[in-house]
């Protein structure tokens, strides 16, 4: 049985030798035949194709599926070799590489030429990224294992928040960490939430407010509406400027919860704070 070894490097080229390998045919029947290596020999391989009499040992630089293009609904690693193509999809590393799902190794880098037709689609979002397709947008996960979860806009209601459902909606992503109990967010305002002299329109702050204290409680699987909600304007909130989004509980005592938020603009300012006091539904209420 003859043994060959070949790398493949962060951008999808395959060599073997020094030798770039272009024989098409050759690369998707390896794709093909490409699993984990699970024989015990040359455990530096993470992954083994093994092909008529050849047994070939896959050393990756970063991962062995390199997406060159999308085309359609779909994103192509070869002319033969693809994915379904979505958003939810999408994870970005720590070191600023954008990776996409694939069956094949879980996780396929996208490739730099790619990376540079997406670069309009993509935008930041506070530390993060989003990616807006052409009807809607998507907060960008990062690849690396977090104990955060991240609330996107759910796809099975109206929520004007957070409901992927409303035309006329926010469409709001919040992140949610279990241990403080707290949630965060990143909005940039547009012009149509404005009131008066540029500035936010002071019952979308209390919205965005009620909203970000709502998230705590739904990263907590509490089902509770607004019972009282208090707002403090401290500073003008202006539109078109990213604001930071921090709310956190206070008390929970029975049915009762009592939650804060803050609104933070690009100075570090709080513009706006809010208490609010949420009753959670009995258990005979879906």
């Amino acid at each position: 049985m003859a043994q060959y070894h070949y790398y493949i490097n962060s951008q999808g080229i395959i060599t073997h030798e020094g030798i770039i390998i272009e024989d098409t045919i050759l690369i998707e029947l390896i794709y093909k035949n490409m699993d984990y290596n699970r024989t015990g020999s040359f455990p530096e391989a993470s992954f083994y194709a093994h092909i008529g009499n050849e047994d070939i040992f896959l050393h990756k630089e970063d991962t062995p599926i390199v997406w060159k293009y999308i085309d359609g609904d779909r994103i192509y690693m070869t002319n033969k070799i693809s994915h379904p193509f979505s958003m939810k999809d999408l994870r970005y590393s720590k070191d600023g590489n954008l990776y996409h799902r694939s069956s094949m190794a879980e996780w396929g880098r996208i490739s730099a030429r790619l990376l540079l037709e997406l670069r309009d689609n993509i935008r930041p979002w506070g530390p993060h990224y989003m990616y807006s397709g052409d009807v809607h947008s998507r907060v960008i996960e990062p690849l690396e294992k977090t104990d955060k979860v991240f609330l996107h806009p759910k796809s099975d209601n109206q929520c004007f928040g957070c409901g992927e459902l409303n035309n006329q909606g926010l469409h709001m992503t919040f992140i949610y960490d279990p241990i403080a109990q707290s949630a965060e967010s990143w909005f940039t305002p547009p012009k149509h939430l404005m009131g008066s002299l540029d500035i936010m329109h002071g019952g979308m702050v209390s919205l965005l407010l009620d909203e970000t204290m709502g998230k705590v409680l739904t990263g907590m699987n509490v089902k509770a509406p607004t019972g009282q909600l208090n707002v403090r304007f401290k500073k003008p909130t202006f539109i078109e400027q990213e604001l930071h989004l921090k709310g956190r509980i206070l008390s929970e005592q029975g049915r009762k919860f009592t939650l804060m938020a803050e609104l933070i603009d690009k100075e570090g300012n709080v513009t706006a704070l809010g208490e609010g006091l949420f009753i959670k539904r009995k258990e005979n209420h879906s």
